[in-house]
């Protein structure tokens, strides 16, 4: 079952205008872009005859897929890269822990959903790639993952990170990254398919931090055909690529400044807005990325070692075009926001741009949790969209014909004592106050009787408060969308092997709504 959401009542996108005027097709958003979400013959034409080192990088994609354990679906994908009639759908992410949120796998299932279509509707091959974001130094933003326990609060497993600088992939699987994994596992609240989580999750041995994650996506998707890149399997033929980067820096930051006046006279918020951006990194002697200070001075070196060279996050979606032949990169809200600004350096570095085509959004649930919200008459929908109040719920459902009583009974508590307050600060002025605690001590009285009574009524219907907020949090664990908080694993551990495959079939991903999906599976803890 689906129920359909529009992004605007989902108070986290509706604060990102451009976003929801891209998806409405609105002509002050859409001028940031080559192609609208769905203009893919367009895309098409403008790949078709761009020179793509396609031999060479088909070699490195289908030995870094092997590496992971591939099976032969995914390196006869990864060889058909080499072919002028193959292209591709792209998307990426941060290497999260354990997977990371669970938007991730979204993505990555819509990847491979968009490129069957495309491969069907345009008459070429298309691969589905995910790119796993691997050069990223702020291991703040992947050192943990959120769990939710049996009792349904949220808690967060994390391990220490590493502020040096050094990216992610130099990060080995250290023994605080394995007791992370275990203390996770133990927090799971527990589910019938303990032990497949168990298996996609377990490292192999020698496995790096980023291997043991590219190993973890490969099982997930087996039988798929999900590719699967790392920047640093693509920069030995990036050399080229590179070497104009670097030659264009003095024009880049002007570019990205330019279109950054142009959203704000639009009404947008540009997201690009520090000076270095669009400029090259390079390795110092303890491996830390560090921005390139003289661009002309790396020119030859870029070009004969481009291992030596990283992107930052403005050029990294202009170099993963410059070197697979992407038709559509699927992205979140954040990221389309993002891209609004690359279209001039895609133009500056005469690289096309794809279509973006925003990526599905699922808030998950199963049958038996949507019988109990219907049980308390109250809707997931209302909790998505911030009108839901579980005071208020609660209130009206032990609302009867005491709730009256009580409330006349307060009433009559103050009058009653009324006339004795006159009386003692007759006597003596300073038993007033002794008066009014004797009152606030009757009120919290009646307080509490009023409290048991409606838990009494809420216990005979089968109904209690921890439960509702249980489910609450299940539906916005810690005031964040499902998706941005719980990891995959989580799914996998209540849903089992299907889910996945669930996610392949299911709903509209040309809807642009956020969609809340109830799944029925007899499996499904309830």
């Amino acid at each position: 079952m689906i129920e359909y959401i529009p992004e605007s009542e989902i108070p986290s996108s509706a604060g990102n205008r451009l976003y929801l005027d891209y998806l409405a097709g609105a002509d002050s958003a859409r001028s940031f872009f080559t192609h609208g979400p769905l203009d893919f013959p367009a895309a098409l034409e403008d790949r078709r005859h761009f020179p793509f080192p396609r031999a060479e990088i088909a070699r490195l994609v289908t030995d870094y897929n092997a590496s992971l354990g591939a099976g032969p679906d995914v390196l006869d994908a990864a060889r058909a890269l080499a072919d002028e009639g193959t292209f591709c759908v792209i998307g990426g992410q941060q290497v999260g822990f354990l997977g990371g949120p669970a938007f991730a796998t979204y993505k990555a299932a819509a990847i491979v959903r968009l490129a069957r279509d495309l491969e069907r509707d345009l008459g070429v091959r298309v691969v589905p790639v995910f790119w796993l974001a691997s050069e990223d130094h702020d291991q703040q933003e992947i050192n943990h993952v959120f769990v939710r326990q049996s009792d349904g609060e949220i808690g967060r497993v994390s391990f220490p990170a590493d502020a040096s600088g050094r990216p992610v992939a130099d990060l080995p699987v250290t023994e605080a990254i394995r007791q992370a994994h275990r203390r996770y596992l133990d927090a799971l609240e527990p589910g019938p398919h303990r032990p497949l989580v168990e298996s996609i999750l377990a490292p192999a041995a020698g496995d790096d931090y980023c291997a043991w994650h590219g190993r973890q996506w490969t099982r997930v998707f087996a039988g798929h055909g999900l590719v699967l890149v790392r920047p640093e399997v693509l920069r030995p033929v990036a050399g080229g690529f590179l070497r104009r980067v670097l030659e264009s820096d003095a024009v880049v930051g002007s570019a990205l400044a330019k279109v950054a006046r142009a959203l704000e006279r639009a009404g947008y918020p540009p997201q690009i807005t520090t000076p270095d951006a669009g400029r090259l990194y390079t390795f110092d002697e303890r491996g830390r990325r560090v921005r390139v200070a003289d661009p002309i001075a790396h020119l030859d070196a870029a070009a004969e070692h481009p291992e030596r060279y990283s992107t930052d996050a403005a050029i990294r979606p202009v170099f993963a075009d410059a070197t697979l032949p992407v038709l559509a990169d699927v992205l979140g809200p954040g990221e389309i926001a993002y891209q609004a600004m690359l279209r001039p350096l895609h133009r500056l570095l005469e690289v096309p741009q794809p279509v973006l085509f925003p990526r599905p959004h699922y808030t998950i649930m199963g049958c038996g949790e949507k019988d109990v919200w219907n049980r308390y008459g109250a809707n997931p929908r209302d909790v998505l969209t911030g009108v839901f109040d579980l005071g208020e719920t609660m209130a009206r459902l032990v609302a009867g014909e005491d709730t009256e009583e009580f409330a006349a009974a307060r009433a009559g508590l103050a009058a009653a004592l009324e006339p004795l307050r006159r009386s003692v600060s007759v006597v003596d002025p300073g038993l007033e106050r002794t008066w009014a605690g004797t009152l606030k001590k009757a009120e919290f009285a009646l307080a509490k009787l009023e409290q048991r009574t409606h838990r009494a009524r809420l216990s005979r219907s089968g109904l209690r408060r921890q439960e509702l907020h249980a489910l609450r949090n299940h539906i916005l664990p810690r005031g964040r969308l499902q998706e941005r908080t719980l990891p995959l694993p989580h799914f996998l551990d209540r849903y089992g092997p299907d889910f996945v495959v669930r996610l392949l079939e299911v709903g509209d991903i040309y809807r642009f709504e956020h969609a809340l999906l109830t799944l029925e599976d007899s499996d499904a803890r309830r």
